[in-house]
């Protein structure tokens, strides 16, 4: 049985990679920084991807939460936007506690 994730939403610079981080190592659990790992994927900074368009970014953004909601046992820090689709909630819920 997969263990399930928990996903981490807020706003912007409210903390949710430090305490993402804190939890992952209390937890035994992975760590992403949804952001880090959209820069990691792109190779291009979050502005830089910015740059073409928010549409741009937020269809990157729902790509990344189908991929982090498959997984488990993972702590996930989303973006501060990641609300503005339901659809990336939805992803997100896959298999959240």
């Amino acid at each position: 049985m997969n263990e399930k994730s928990i996903t981490l939403i807020g706003l912007p610079g409210c903390g949710k990679s430090t305490i993402g981080d804190l939890l992952s190592k209390k937890l035994n659990y992975a760590f992403i920084d949804m952001d880090n790992y959209i820069e990691e994927e792109q190779g291009k900074t979050i502005i830089e991807i910015f740059k073409n368009g928010e549409d741009y970014f937020r269809t990157i953004e729902t790509e990344t939460c189908k991929v982090l909601g498959q997984k488990s046992k993972t702590i996930i820090s989303s973006g501060g936007g990641v609300i503005k689709k339901a659809i990336n909630i939805d992803l997100l819920k896959e298999i959240q506690l």
